[in-house]
């Protein structure tokens, strides 16, 4: 295996600090810290590009909150600068690399694939009905809080060999006190997601010859013509998430057959004629919609239009056209505030820019 060394001169070069801040304020440019940052863009970072050259750089205080939505969670929050832009110029050079080590089917964190990538893959090997009669649907138990810093530093040195890198993602990692637990909210996160279960994901592939596997995340499903081979796996799967990851796998972990159920899998549920939104996803969107309509003078119109827009493009994965005309676009109050919204940011309602206005 093909291990990179000399990586750190490109992560803390200013150059690259430039390019990662530019990526890390996308969205966020209202903030007052991203907006502090851009007055004063030269002086920090250089400042902070003279501290990754001495090595005295040291990952910040942690801000934390609790989630809960779909699930409680805890949620880690670093200062814009220098943390998450440091982050974004770890992330500038090591992806690629990363990239390459990971299976075709992990679909988390990674450019151009994602959830609805995801849900297209399922639905073509579902074309195989042969071999796709049952399910084995599995996820991790308290998976980023449950992973081991010294397993995690392992894996990472599989591939990077360069020091002053294993010092700084090192640093990242135990900026939590204890043996386990990768925050959520840092963008390295995602991508030591991906690594942890990266070797877990080849063994399931190359030498238990899964050919309908997919994960996402902590979320993997594989598909079988066999229950009890399914049922043989999962006894391997235990035994290799508990010895050598030191992780659980969740109660809710199942095997069950495809045709009477459909697969619940990233907030579809795929059958393999169609696929409909999870009903908790439509109770969820069906309460924003109340949301905005009872209370949108309120609600920054900007908020109003992403909120609505982002719902459309879920149903448009899905076989929802029913539901998208009964609650969006045949509902008069709803693009009356869209239309208010669209006149306040001085551009057309996207709903008639995509779907014309016979819809309503």
């Amino acid at each position: 295996m093909k291990r990179y060394g000399n990586l750190y001169e490109n992560i803390s070069s200013l150059p690259n600090l430039y390019i990662a801040h530019r990526h890390a304020r996308r969205g966020k440019t209202r903030y007052a810290e991203v907006q502090h940052v851009d007055k004063n863009k030269d002086k920090l970072l250089e400042r902070l590009h003279e501290k990754l050259v001495q090595q005295t750089y040291t990952t910040g205080e942690y801000k934390i909150k609790k989630i809960y939505e779909p699930k409680e969670r805890t949620i880690y929050a670093l200062p814009y600068y220098p943390d998450r832009i440091v982050q974004h110029a770890a992330m500038n050079v090591l992806q690629p690399i990363w990239d390459k080590t990971f299976i075709y089917d992990l679909y988390s964190a990674i450019p151009n694939k994602g959830i609805h990538r995801a849900i297209n893959r399922l639905r073509s090997f579902l074309n195989d009905t042969k071999n796709t009669k049952y399910c084995l649907q599995f996820d991790i138990k308290s998976y980023y809080p449950s992973m081991n810093h010294r397993i995690l530093m392992n894996l990472i040195q599989r591939k990077i060999k360069c020091k002053k890198t294993f010092w700084l993602l090192k640093d990242v990692i135990d900026s939590l006190e204890g043996e386990t637990n990768i925050p959520i909210g840092n963008y390295l996160s995602q991508y030591f997601g991906n690594i942890y279960l990266s070797d877990f994901d080849h063994w399931l592939k190359e030498q238990q010859k899964t050919k309908y596997y997919i994960r996402y995340n902590d979320d993997g499903i594989i598909l079988s013509d066999s229950k009890d081979a399914l049922w043989q796996l999962l006894y391997k799967i235990q035994d290799y998430v508990e010895t050598r990851l030191q992780l659980k796998l969740n109660a809710k972990t199942r095997i069950y057959p495809v045709d009477t159920i459909g697969i619940d899998f990233l907030g579809y549920k795929t059958y393999r004629t169609h696929t409909l939104l999870r009903k908790r996803t439509v109770n969820k969107f069906k309460r924003k919609l109340k949301e905005i309509k009872n209370h949108h003078t309120e609600i920054k119109s900007q908020h109003i239009i992403s909120s609505v827009m982002s719902y459309v493009g879920w149903m448009q994965h899905g076989t929802c056209y029913n539901l998208l005309c009964k609650y969006i676009l045949r509902d008069k109050q709803l693009n009356e505030i869209m239309n208010q919204c669209s006149n306040e940011l001085g551009h057309q309602n996207p709903l008639k820019q995509k779907y014309g206005e016979e819809t309503w």
